[in-house]
């Protein structure tokens, strides 16, 4: 949430107040009085596309209300994988709530992966495409009638 005039902690602090290596010394009351991200992904999730889903045909029971899809391109360099989904984040009166969108590119009992998710776009027509760099394929999600 990006409101005029408000202060966010770059380039003192990422993420939720955390100060950086760098530049975050000496900038303490800064930081503290910097205004936290309304919604924190996981580390290592590496959300690196971002769509509003104005106009998409939503699965049911979403429509008409505010969802951003996140592309969550995934980790790789931990000893448990995580990311490689897209998920929608509900914007509301008490807060973001975040849902999965569309999963499957990372096989929970062995870890491996078939895709990942790098950015999220809305189509003329509705429907949601995924471009993916693991296979280089761009997917297209629709609802159907």
């Amino acid at each position: 949430l990006l409101e005029d005039g408000q202060f966010y902690g770059w380039p003192f602090a990422n993420g939720d107040r955390a100060p950086d290596p760098d530049l975050g010394k000496g900038h303490e009351k800064e930081i503290a009085a910097s205004r936290p991200p309304v919604h924190r992904f996981p580390a290592h999730n590496a959300p690196l596309g971002l769509t509003f889903a104005d106009g998409a045909k939503l699965p049911a029971g979403w429509d008409g209300k505010q969802v951003i899809l996140a592309a969550l391109h995934g980790s790789w360099n931990r000893s448990r994988r995580s990311g490689y989904k897209v998920v929608a984040l509900h914007l509301g009166d008490k807060g973001v709530r975040q849902e999965d969108f569309l999963w499957g590119f990372l096989r929970d009992e062995d870890q491996s992966v078939s895709g990942r998710p790098v950015d999220v776009a809305v189509g003329p027509d509705g429907a949601v495409y995924v471009s993916d760099d693991e296979v280089g394929a761009v997917y297209r999600v629709s609802r159907g009638k």
